[in-house]
């Protein structure tokens, strides 16, 4: 696991080298990146941004990225698992190819643009630069001619192209970590560029590889994980604990029936049955996110996982 010191100490480090600007385009499940050159006062102005980003996870919460995972406030994620970050060398590539990344005009930017992402590091040492990315168009859209008011005492004519960019980064990428700060938006790109529809098959393999379940159900559990990132949060999961390669039909229909489920409805003719309408009772009951509170016999969700030793 790594430690926030560590993530601290390795954003520190970086936080003095060169500053790269790069803007993104979603493309065929890609990432299209080029070079946006900068001034010193821009490259300044960047680096603050990331030194924010920094003193907002020294100042924040760290909390594991899991299936159940709904930040809050002050939280962060930090994501250090071998297999999620090989899922996001699209985005770490962006930090390593800017010297060889073709440049971009700010002028030339247009409403296809899907993010932004800062680097941080030195161009001789690829493997210790970091990215701080940010989804959003940066390019304001006016029309020429339109007057907008830039903290001055005079409104100011605008005919050229204006871009604004935002403090607030999404995520944040190192060499073998990613501190998730805008959970939405990282899970949103995390979609875009295909890794849910390339692995959704894997991680219902996590319940297919040791319970039956009907076909129809598979590729409606398939379509719901495609469009919902609490639903591949919840496969995922079941795919990493491997737990449900000792649990039998039976166990899943007593089950069912401790956490106010219908059995006759999750397992039918020796089959798992997934129903979209009932998506999250489902993947709760695999995961193992419910249990009955004893005092009040009511169902209730598990919100973390602590296995006792």
């Amino acid at each position: 696991m790594i430690m926030q010191d560590e993530i601290l100490d390795e954003l520190d480090k970086c936080l003095g080298e060169t500053v790269s600007l790069t803007v993104g385009r979603m493309v065929d499940n890609r990432i299209r990146a080029q070079h946006l050159p900068l001034d010193k006062g821009a490259a300044d102005s960047f680096r603050e941004h990331c030194r924010n980003t920094r003193e907002r996870i020294a100042s924040g919460t760290s909390i594991p990225y899991t299936a159940t995972t709904e930040m809050v406030d002050d939280q962060f994620c930090v994501i250090d698992d071998v297999e999620m970050i090989d899922d996001l060398s699209n985005f770490r590539s962006l930090a390593d190819q800017v010297a060889t990344m073709q440049q971009i005009a700010p002028s030339d930017l247009d409403d296809k643009i899907g993010l932004y992402t800062i680097a941080l590091g030195d161009d001789a040492l690829e493997a210790n630069r970091v990215l701080f990315v940010r989804k959003t168009n940066p390019r304001l859209p006016y029309k020429s001619g339109r007057l907008f008011a830039v903290l001055s005492e005079r409104l100011t004519r605008i005919d050229e192209p204006a871009f604004s960019f935002s403090p607030d980064i999404d995520f944040v990428i190192g060499a073998n970590w990613v501190i998730v700060l805008n959970q939405n938006r990282f899970e949103t790109l995390f979609r875009a560029i295909g890794i849910v529809e390339q692995r959704v098959d894997t991680w219902i393999s996590g319940i297919t590889d040791y319970l039956p379940m009907r076909n129809t159900s598979i590729e409606a559990l398939k379509g719901v994980a495609l469009r919902d990132s609490r639903t591949w949060r919840r496969l995922r999961d079941i795919k990493q604990r491997k737990h449900l390669a000792n649990v039998s039909l039976q166990q899943v229909r007593e089950y069912s029936s401790t956490v106010g489920l219908d059995p006759d409805t999750v397992v039918v003719d020796g089959e798992l049955v997934f129903d979209p309408a009932e998506r999250f009772g489902f993947l709760h009951l695999l995961n193992e996110d419910l249990y009955k509170g004893p005092l009040t016999d009511e169902t209730f969700e598990s919100q973390r996982k602590a296995i006792m030793v």
